[in-house]
Parts: structure tokens; C-alpha cells; sequence
């Protein structure tokens, strides 16, 4: 398989990279920092990746997206599936103090994934074959005081990914969304509350089972989906005496 993975470094791409490494697969890593994607691809290649690149890059510059794209395809001769699993965890309460600093966070977690998926997107349709795999969160199904931004962002992403799926259901182009919860990653190592984190190895596993099953929407581990369906039903009055 040929994959594109953006935020090649982070803790679930890693996971999921290595699971991808074992089977064979030629991998395209872009991310900011190029010490750390070349430390992962050649643990990549020690797993038995048949090739792995790396390319730096800031993904808040949309006008770098075409050129990776076609990068990437380039040197992969074509493209399977691209997996997006960058993001950043901002600080709530500084946001909601200095909100001239939010642009930050919609950028990253929202804008620059929309408009690189939309490019792939393109490709993909037109050659009727591909699998956009994006993580997204949990925390974009309902909004709480504790992360209200960052899961706004998230959710813009969700909705956006229903609509492309919804405008590829008659191609073979796989959209897929993925929902974790919590995940014990380098993002979220200043959370004080870290009740039902998952390990990302744990993660990844579901991510890879996901795609393969033709899942839609991954939740992952499995309990969000119930987690937050419940949350979703309280009665709002309920719902806004939680410490959440």
C-alpha cells in the first residue's frame, strides 16, 4: 500500500505506521520537524517498510499543499490512502482570554485539513480508487467548557468529512472518520483528568481494523461511540451542571 501520512510523528501516526511498516508498505511522513520524521522512518524501515520518505513542511501554509501532494505521489508512483493525524491540544482558558489568538487553532485542527483533503479528494475521484482517513475527536460531538475550542474545530472537521462522503458514496473514494477519545500521546500530556485514556498501540490497531472493515466512522476505543451518546441525550439542564 501506498500512504501519505500528515503529522508523521505524532503518537497514534507512529502506531499506525508501524503497523503499516510490518506489511510491507511504502510511506510518505510530511511534518514540521525533520530530525523527528527521519528517527521514525528508519524505525519504519527496520519493521519492513518497503520505503519511506520524509518531507518537512508547515501544513498552516496552504500554498505548500499542491507540492506535497504531488510530491508524494511522485515518489510513491500514485497514492492508496492518505491519513491525517496532525493536530494541536490548545490551552482553553488562555484562548478564551486572548481570543485574538484562536486563529491558531482553526488553522491546525480545521482549515489546513479541510483544504488538503479537498485536494486528494479531487485526485482520488478522478481516478474512481482511494481512502481518506482523517482523525478528528470525540470532542467535536458536543461542546464543553473544558475544550470548547478545540472541539469546535474538530467538528467543523466532521461535518465537512460527512458531506465529502456523502458526495463520494457513488465512487469507490472511501471517507472515513475517526473519533478518539483521550489517547496517551505527547498532545495530551498536560491533562490533569485522564480517566479511560487509551494507549495509542490500541488506537492504531482500531484504526487499521476500521479501514479494512469499511467503517464509515471509527470510534476508538469502542465505549466513545456509548460515552457520548449518552451526553448527547441529558437534558441540557443536566448536561450544564457536569464539571466536564
Amino acid at each position: 500500500m501506498k500512504v501519505l501520512i500528515l503529522g508523521g510523528y505524532s503518537g497514534i501516526a507512529q502506531k499506525v505506521g508501524e503497523l503499516l511498516a510490518a506489511e510491507g508498505s511504502s510511506l510518505f511522513l510530511v511534518g514540521r520537524n525533520k530530525e523527528k520524521l527521519e528517527i521514525v522512518a528508519k524505525h519504519f524501515e527496520v519493521l519492513g517498510a518497503k520505503n519511506v520518505w520524509v518531507e518537512q513542511a508547515d501544513l498552516n501554509n496552504l500554498d505548500n499543499h499542491k507540492m506535497i501532494i504531488e510530491r508524494a505521489m511522485n515518489t510513491l508512483m500514485g497514492l492508496d490512502l492518505l491519513l491525517v493525524c496532525y493536530g494541536i491540544l490548545p490551552d482553553q482558558k488562555e484562548l478564551e482570554q486572548n481570543p485574538e489568538k484562536i486563529l491558531v487553532n482553526y488553522y491546525t485542527n480545521s482549515i489546513s485539513i479541510i483544504h488538503f483533503v479537498s485536494l486528494i479528494a479531487n485526485f482520488f475521484e478522478s481516478k474512481n480508487a482511494g481512502i481518506i482517513a482523517v482523525i478528528t475527536s470525540v470532542a467535536g460531538e458536543l461542546g464543553r467548557k473544558t475544550n470548547y475550542f478545540y472541539g469546535s474545530a474538530k467538528a467543523c472537521v466532521d461535518v465537512f468529512l460527512d458531506g465529502l462522503r456523502h458526495r463520494l458514496f457513488r465512487t469507490n473514494v472511501k471517507v472515513v472518520t475517526i473519533k478518539p477519545g483521550i489517547v496517551d500521546t505527547a498532545m495530551t500530556k498536560d491533562i490533569e483528568n485522564k480517566i479511560l485514556i487509551a494507549k495509542p498501540e490500541v488506537v492504531a490497531t482500531d484504526i487499521i481494523r476500521g479501514i479494512r472493515n469499511g467503517k464509515n466512522i471509527i470510534y476508538t476505543p469502542w465505549y466513545w461511540k456509548y460515552i457520548m451518546t449518552v451526553l448527547k441525550i441529558l437534558p441540557i439542564s443536566l448536561f450544564n451542571r457536569l464539571n466536564i
